[in-house]
């Protein structure tokens, strides 16, 4: 064939290769859908609704007791994540009226015994995360009839894509050269939310626009919408991501989604728009105006009853200041931390949030201090020592870790035992001693206790220095007792006791480290000792009555009246922060203290008996329970 020769190709031969060529075509794009297809993650099948799982089945009866008072907005927010299906309102009015609660300023007073719901779970997987799905039935109808007429008014007819609307949006990204408009769907919508990012790639588009079409083959129309309600965000608060209507209606408004007004739902519809965009903690004039059009859609579509105002400007502002001033609490964090435990009633609620509300206070007073706090509580079961609660605030971190492996320094938490050892050893706390300072001469140099309150006695009886928690004295008595019996028996609590004790004695007052749980056993082992050997009764008596101990100024009217065995510990320039007590019941122990001591230079101004104190009086006085007081059944009463 010669250069440049024409070459006959026939019609049936072209057609035959385009054939091929788009049968190669399909094929790939069919393998494409299949791929993208089977890599999605099982969320949607799973976000239907399946009942409700009651977490703390088999527990405790959950319940307030009689003539108990309660924090009014604690115990809200806890009786909106439980099982009942009525309003908190309607609730209360019915105890109320049945006179079995009365109503004070913040508190609600019982007046007789109440059974609280169970704490439903918490269906997001995910890390700060509170969801609750419910089903299509529970989801107002005009929450979703408006939401259809608002975004995707032909979402009944289309089949996961409105081509109308995604030519129109196509039309309009062309004549600006850039995506501005996506014309998605609903179903788009939620596979966005399910599966890909807000990311205006064309790419994610096709992904988006394959598993919608998907889905709508696979699912029916509401249950694409029960989805919808039940996954997709609307915001953040207190630090926890909202997700599913049940958690936004709980979150904004205080009720459940049966109970929301026309025009409430109106701005959770305009949430979804933006949640972070049209924010009613940044952007409040701006969501005011996304709620007025949704609402006057609403009023379009025949959804809103001729009896449902639209807010003023004060009922707006009204809401957005009581968001905001809600922000600042830790209500709903507790809610979630509370969901991830196998324990959750009404009292250990009330614990974390203590627990996290005094941190969140430290952390203003002290902004580079890394604050944490650990709490864990004993109940004697049958003899034995059963650790029913415990809880860290870092909870992104080992709980087991924390509360097993990490020491801190007990400071006087060490005294009462050390003490109980001096009394077994013949020491009467009636005995009086000298108040004044020693100095002790060690190979390592002259050592001298200091006192961290002066006191203008010479002498004084043990007793005082015990309740006053002085150092000279203890230091004193186990050098005239005896410091080689002593290490003798203390080593036996503390096994990385230094020795010898007479050349380490600082550990006297504390200057060991010593984990929760090594502290609770040594503990246990005191309190049980104690409580049975009448000559220890004066140790306990006194470590018993509040209003002579560390903690007179902080015990306050209520709990000051009760007797409960108490002893607070400070130690390391106010980064650790001890409180143990006893009520006959529980053994509980706190620690509240700075974890990286790097990131605080000088002396903190906290102290056992204004931080971990605080979490023992406040839980046992808003619990909604019942304070035993410290009884002990003492051995050999008529030992003289």
């Amino acid at each position: 064939m010669k250069l440049g020769a024409h070459i006959d190709i026939k019609p049936k031969v072209i057609f035959k290769a385009l054939l091929l060529l788009s049968f190669i075509i399909i094929l790939a794009a069919l393998a494409y859908c299949v791929v993208i297809i089977r890599a999605l993650p099982p969320v949607f099948k799973d976000s239907s609704y399946s009942g409700v799982k009651i977490l703390n089945e088999g527990s405790d009866q959950n319940s307030l007791s009689s003539g108990v008072a309660v924090k009014k907005r604690l115990l809200k927010t806890y009786y909106l994540w439980g099982t009942s299906p009525q309003s908190f309102t309607i609730w209360k009015k019915s105890l109320l009226k049945a006179g079995k609660i009365e109503i004070e300023k913040r508190d609600i007073v019982t007046k007789d015994d109440i059974l609280l719901p169970e704490l439903v779970n918490n269906n997001c997987g995910g890390v700060y995360c509170l969801q609750r799905r419910i089903s299509f039935s529970n989801v107002p109808g005009q929450l979703w009839k408006g939401l259809i007429g608002i975004e995707d008014y032909r979402y009944l007819d289309h089949k996961g894509i409105d081509f109308r609307s995604l030519l129109r949006a196509v039309w309009h990204d062309i004549k600006v050269m850039k995506l501005e408009q996506g014309g998605s769907t609903l179903t788009q919508q939620l596979v966005k939310n399910l599966y890909y990012s807000n990311e205006r790639k064309f790419s994610r588009k096709i992904k988006e626009m394959i598993v919608s079409l998907y889905l709508e083959w696979k699912y029916s129309k509401e249950e694409i919408l029960s989805t919808y309600f039940n996954e997709v965000e609307w915001g953040s608060f207190q630090g926890i991501k909202i997700k599913g209507i049940y958690a936004a209606s709980l979150m904004y408004f205080d009720k459940k989604p049966s109970f929301l007004t026309d025009y409430e739902v109106s701005i959770l519809i305009g949430l979804l728009k933006g949640p972070y965009y049209y924010s009613p903690f940044r952007h409040e004039k701006r969501l005011r105006q996304r709620a007025n059009v949704v609402f006057g859609k609403l009023k379009e579509l025949g959804l809103v009853s001729g009896l449902s105002p639209k807010w003023n400007d004060k009922n707006f502002l009204d809401w957005v200041n009581s968001l905001k001033k809600r922000s600042d609490d830790v209500d709903v964090y507790s809610i979630w931390v509370l969901s991830k435990k196998p324990i959750n009633t009404f009292s250990k609620y009330v614990l974390i949030n203590e627990q996290h509300k005094l941190i969140d206070d430290l952390k203003v007073k002290y902004p580079l201090a890394d604050w944490a706090s650990k709490v864990s509580v004993w109940k004697k079961v049958n003899d034995v020592y059963v650790n029913t609660y415990r809880h860290y605030s870092k909870v992104e971190r080992s709980e087991e870790k924390a509360f097993g492996s990490e020491k801190h320094q007990v400071g006087s938490l060490l005294k009462p035992i050390v003490y109980g050892l001096l009394i077994d050893n013949g020491l009467k706390l009636d005995d009086m001693v000298s108040s004044k300072r020693e100095v002790f001469k060690l190979k390592s140099g002259n050592w001298s206790p200091r006192e961290s309150h002066k006191t203008e006695a010479s002498e004084v009886t043990y007793l005082t220095a015990l309740v006053t928690s002085m150092n000279n004295p203890i230091v004193r008595a186990t050098k005239e007792y005896g410091f080689d019996k002593i290490e003798k028996e203390l080593s036996k609590v503390i096994p990385d006791l230094h020795r010898p004790l007479s050349e380490y004695p600082a550990q006297l007052l504390g200057a060991v480290e010593m984990s929760v749980n090594e502290l609770g056993q040594a503990y246990q082992e005191f309190i049980d000792k104690s409580c049975s050997q009448i000559k220890r009764k004066p140790l306990i008596d006194a470590l018993s009555d509040p209003k002579r101990t560390t903690i007179k100024h902080r015990v306050g009217k209520s709990l000051g009246q009760m007797r409960f065995f108490g002893k607070t510990g400070t130690t390391n320039s106010g980064f650790s922060n001890w409180f143990v007590g006893h009520n006959g019941e529980e053994l509980f122990i706190a620690w509240v203290g700075v974890e990286d001591v790097t990131t605080v230079s000088k002396k903190l101004k906290v102290y056992g008996s204004n931080t971990s104190f605080l979490l023992y009086r406040n839980y046992y006085e808003n619990r909604g329970q019942y304070f035993s007081e410290m009884a002990c059944q003492y051995a050999n009463l008529d030992e003289e």
